[in-house]
């Protein structure tokens, strides 16, 4: 049987919960760099908000793709040997993205080279679910997502906010793209701390695909997992607004030092967000806590919407509306990894990942449009109507769906009655 999907792979013990922290703090490197500290250079470069807002949807676009390679992950070769593989193709990626002309006609090379190094970053994101489902002891998830998304949180910041700040006070691009991908590669060497396995025999491959693919079919029929999934794909909770702040800012007089050091700070608030949302789940539902945060984004939204154009209120509000974006973040982590249970974890969290990923990349090319045509408070209010619409549609999904499921379990009884 394929080493992914082997129930004895449970067993592993020795990959440390800390060593998450640094496997995604690396495949998230590209959502920071890409969202804030391009988003602001390309801008200030001349490039037109909606091509900016292009290339940043793009990032987005590949994570969403996350569920074509997680079967191949699951199937063969070992998930030290993919991690490898899809950081070295995000680290080139992002490298070339940093060094290549920023102007209008570059954009298109822009977009492929964002998008090729985020479907690196994508892979490598896939084997760390793997790694994290089958070596990690049951009783040690809990702090193994902890650390995965604090990680992930502090690389948007941190890795945004550095790199801007090295583009901002050095000469030349090549020396801050390779500060910036040199910190990206040394925090993805924390696979050496995965357990090595032998990959699977190649003759297995299509046993160990078809193994996987039957396990999410079975995982997506039930009323859990289309919840789950209609629950990933609206834009409710998504956060949206965070990727698209180095747009923005100038127009709250927001100076390039300033939107580094949010980076910064950033990175402290929205631990604070992901150890508050662990909190919060302990004491309500997951679920509850889900729509509880996700009102409160979106009423930091139109705060942010109708605030004064100063800095201090940007920062201000800013900080709140990321950590609340990350406590929703680890919310809909912890829906997923409880739900999703053994078997092909990995697949059946890439795919609700990616459908994750895909609710940040089109409310992104929509509000990047909205703000081209109508202006940055048009935005805004479609970043909080967005998601207002989108929990209406998960209301209308629920209702629907226990109708569905309670017709389908009173269907067997009345066949039975009737014969």
């Amino acid at each position: 049987m394929a080493v992914a999907v082997s129930p004895a792979d449970n067993r592993g013990r020795t990959c440390p919960p800390f060593a998450f922290f640094f496997l995604h703090a690396c495949t998230a490197w590209p959502t920071g760099v890409v969202g804030l500290a391009l988003g602001s250079s390309l801008v200030k470069a001349g490039v037109p908000v909606h091509q900016a807002a292009g290339i940043i949807a793009a990032t987005s676009l590949a994570f969403t793709l996350e569920f074509v390679w997680a079967p191949m992950v699951d199937a063969c070769l070992t998930r030290r040997l993919w991690y490898v593989a899809g950081s070295t193709v995000m680290c080139a990626g992002l490298a070339a993205l940093l060094i290549a002309p920023w102007n209008t006609a570059a954009v298109p090379l822009m977009t492929v080279l964002a998008f090729s190094s985020s479907s690196g970053a994508a892979i490598a994101a896939v084997a760390v679910k793997g790694i994290m489902a089958y070596d990690v002891p049951g009783a040690q998830l809990g702090r193994a997502s902890g650390y995965y998304t604090a990680g992930g949180t502090f690389a948007k910041a941190v890795g945004g906010a550095g790199t801007l700040w090295l583009l901002t006070h050095l000469s030349g691009r090549t020396v801050a793209a390779t500060l910036s991908v040199g910190a990206a590669a040394l925090a993805g060497s924390a696979i050496l701390l995965a357990l090595p396995r032998r990959p699977a025999p190649l003759r297995e491959l299509p046993k160990a695909l078809f193994s996987a693919l039957v396990d999410l079919w079975a995982f997506a029929r039930t009323r859990n997992g289309v919840l789950i999934a209609v629950l990933c794909v609206i834009p409710f909770g998504a956060g949206t607004e965070a990727g698209l702040i180095g747009l923005i800012a100038r127009e709250w007089a927001v100076s390039p030092d300033q939107l580094a050091s949010l980076g910064a700070l950033g990175a402290v608030t929205n631990i604070a967000g992901a150890i508050f949302a662990g909190w919060l789940t302990t004491r309500i539902s997951p679920w509850n806590a889900y729509v509880i945060l996700g009102w409160t984004l979106i009423g930091v939204m139109l705060g942010l919407a109708f605030s004064p154009r100063t800095a201090m209120y940007f920062l201000v509000i800013e900080l709140l509306y990321r950590a609340l974006a990350t406590a929703c973040y680890a919310t809909l982590l912890g829906i997923v990894m409880k739900a999703i249970g053994r078997g092909a974890a990995s697949t059946k969290a890439a795919t609700l990942w990616s459908l994750a990923n895909l609710a940040f990349a089109y409310p992104t090319l929509i509000e990047g449009s909205v703000h081209d045509r109508a202006g940055t408070l048009a935005m805004l209010l479609t970043d909080a109507g967005l998601g207002v619409a989108g929990f209406g549609v998960l209301m209308f999904a629920a209702r629907l769906l226990r109708l569905r499921f309670k017709l389908l379990a009173s269907a067997p009884a009345t066949a039975s009655a009737g014969g």
